[in-house]
């Protein structure tokens, strides 16, 4: 079924349209070809110029409140999830292709350039020569809050970016963890600065008086740093969203929606990693010197 405008909702079949509010359509559709998929929206919803199709089952497409318009091109297929926090921009229209039960996840407050593509999957199989096993799965992409992507960049599978990151124009991000508060850019990606901040000030229409005015920012700036007991692991939203049960994914996702803390999505898996493995290698240290002594 392809819905075009709203009226069309009710006529939808073996699909759910939920949530607390009906999305606007301007000039967009939404196309059910499997069964069981879930679309979920927030009050304030409007897709412009935007096409979603499930072309498979049981996928979720989460959109929550947005003082801006969804301008989306999504393809997803089998048991994906498409999330998107708060007031996120998007200049023009995202290129989202989700695949092999693998999941994109967006925080609020981002700003998308033009010509941005997503993909979770190559997604052709790579094959080793020697063992025959295969190189390439597919894996899920996960950006924090306030992230800045340039124009024309690509994010492949198995990327996740930390809260208060810019990645440069141009930009091909495949695979990596990029840290908070860094600006990123390159092909392949390399992080360039570190500890800085960006508001969404836009100077186009600014004159001398306005750089001069804003030479230094008096307000409290968008810094992010890591909490154990109130940032939440990218690895354990996947596990969340492997769950079978579409309505506890929902559950979850709104829980995650109503997190109002800053540092929600503000680490490395390898910094929580290597921490646990300094305790561990400090206990094995006191071990040694017991037995020595």
């Amino acid at each position: 079924m392809i819905i075009t405008k709203e009226t069309d909702f009710k006529k939808v079949k073996d699909n759910s349209i939920i949530g607390e509010g009906i999305p606007k359509l301007i000039n967009s559709t939404i196309e059910f070809v499997g069964k069981g998929n879930i679309l979920y929206c927030d009050k304030n919803v409007t897709l412009e110029d935007s096409k979603i199709v499930f072309h498979g089952n049981n996928s979720i497409v989460y959109l929550s409140s947005n003082y801006n318009n969804y301008k989306l091109d999504v393809s997803m297929y089998n048991n994906n999830t498409l999330y998107f926090g708060k007031d996120n921009y998007i200049n023009q229209k995202l290129l989202i292709i989700l695949s092999e039960e693998k999941n994109l996840f967006v925080g609020n407050e981002c700003l998308f350039s033009t010509g941005i593509v997503f993909r979770t999957a190559d997604p052709h199989l790579i094959y080793d020569n020697k063992s025959h096993e295969r190189l390439n799965y597919s894996k899920s992409i996960y950006l924090g809050d306030h992230i800045w992507v340039g124009q024309n960049t690509i994010i492949l599978k198995g990327t996740q970016i930390d809260s208060g990151s810019i990645i440069g124009a141009m930009s091909l991000v495949s695979g990596k963890k990029v840290k908070h508060n860094t600006v990123n850019a390159g092909v392949p990606l390399r992080e360039i600065k570190k500890k800085i901040f960006w508001t969404r000030q836009c100077v186009h229409t600014w004159t001398k008086k306005d750089t001069e005015n804003n030479k230094k920012y008096e307000k409290k700036g968008y810094i992010y740093h890591y909490d154990e007991k109130k940032s939440i692991l990218f690895s354990d939203i996947e596990k969340e969203l492997t769950i079978d049960s579409p309505t506890d994914k929902i559950e979850y996702l709104k829980n995650i929606s109503n997190n109002t803390s800053q540092n929600r999505f503000v680490h490395l898996i390898d910094h929580v990693r290597i921490k646990k493995l300094i305790i561990k290698l400090k206990k094995i240290i006191k071990k040694i010197i017991h037995r020595w002594c």
